[in-house]
């Protein structure tokens, strides 16, 4: 079994592969972040891990990690698709610089899952961009650094979610692109 905080900053680090979106700076303020569950989150990543209950607090949800620090996760609409909200999620992750910030997209399940999951998440892969769409991004102040992982790095939230819109907006709607989304983790 993978003890409970082994398991948060597993789910929070989840947004990273295989290519990430991140900021050194928050780019959803507490004043546009949105709750899309009225109580406390519960996200199951993969079929085979445990789940993970993320607590309402305030203007997100905190999670605690190995350290024993708690970390919050802020949403923001992304796009109605299929039916559902599309959320844009954003988690503070201890760096040794200080905090960093990492990004994903997540959506309310219609019905809490087998095994209580309220929400599904999935991963960014900066690596999703065409090409004319890193030129639009890097020319608009983004910068892509390449190294053993490739990140993004927007400006800005109307960015990111303009390059997300770019790179998944097909799928977003579609059941088989969240399952594909969570077989990548």
């Amino acid at each position: 079994m993978v003890s409970p905080n082994r398991l948060a900053i597993a789910s929070i680090l989840l947004f990273l592969l295989p290519g990430c979106f991140i900021s050194p700076d928050p780019l959803i303020e507490a004043e546009t972040a949105v709750l899309p569950i009225d109580g406390d989150m519960t996200v199951c990543p993969t079929p085979d891990d445990d789940c993970l209950t993320l607590d309402r607090h305030q203007d997100g949800y905190l999670v605690e990690s190995p350290e024993g620090e708690a970390l919050l996760v802020r949403f923001a609409p992304l796009i109605q698709a299929g039916g559902r909200q599309v959320f844009i999620a954003e988690a503070g992750v201890r760096t040794e610089d200080g905090t960093g910030y990492i990004y994903g997209l997540a959506r309310r399940m219609p019905a809490p899952g087998p095994r209580g999951a309220t929400m599904q998440v999935a991963a960014l892969d900066c690596e999703d961009i065409d090409e004319a769409a890193r030129e639009t991004f890097m020319t608009e102040g983004g910068e892509i650094g390449t190294g053993k992982v490739t990140e993004c790095r927007p400006v800005s939230l109307d960015q990111l979610k303009a390059v997300l819109l770019s790179a998944h907006r097909a799928g977003l709607g579609e059941d088989a692109w969240w399952q594909a989304q969570a077989e990548e983790f």
